[in-house]
């Protein structure tokens, strides 16, 4: 039971760290122009949501098969944790979108920073070929492929496994100092009734 609530406090843990607020346009204008031509290629902007979407779910299965057998020898505990995934996924899918149009605010913005206007331009050339049209809309896809999917299922849990120690140093630590401080455990109340 309580590898199962180290995973999940884990994965909550990551979870629930703060996003920023949406970037705003920084940098050469021609720059930017030429990144957000080469993201919407690699993103159809009509696909975006969808792409995300399965890059999360693939994801998130890949997160569900790091958990330890163990932790799901009883039927009826694996049920509750698997809804509790499922739900998760469900729960984040507005969160991404309202991301969204940020987090490509910031990528155009940092491919602005990274190249230069001749690289970018020689980047949406690539782009506008068959072969960089494949690469480019296809690679974020690989996330599902088997070989990967494999290696990075046992990377999460070599790193759950690694990290056990820390996440429970962690939950003590929180644990101890809200008991200590009643009134910030009050406001963590407050605002989650407010959610």
């Amino acid at each position: 039971m309580k590898k199962v609530l180290s995973v999940l406090v884990a994965a909550g843990v990551f979870a629930a760290l703060p996003g920023s607020a949406m970037a705003q346009p920084a940098g050469d204008p021609a720059e930017l122009a030429e990144a957000r031509a080469i993201l919407a290629i690699m993103f159809p902007p009509a696909e975006r949501e969808a792409t995300f979407n399965k890059i999360g779910a693939a994801l998130a299965n890949q997160f569900r098969q790091s958990i330890p057998d163990a932790a799901f020898s009883d039927p009826g505990l694996k049920a509750i944790v698997d809804e509790a995934l499922d739900k998760s996924i469900e729960v984040e899918k507005p969160v991404l979108a309202r991301h969204l149009p940020g987090y490509f605010q910031a990528i155009e913005n940092a491919y602005a920073r990274e190249f230069s206007l001749a690289e970018l331009k020689d980047i949406h050339a690539f782009a506008l070929t068959p072969s960089g049209r494949h690469y480019l809309t296809r690679s974020s896809a690989l996330i599902s492929d088997p070989d990967f999917a494999r290696e990075n299922t046992q990377m999460m849990v070599d790193a759950q496994a690694a990290t056990r120690d820390l996440v429970k140093e962690l939950t003590a630590k929180m644990t101890a100092y809200l008991k200590a401080h009643p009134d910030v455990a009050g406001k963590i109340d407050a605002n989650e009734m407010k959610d």
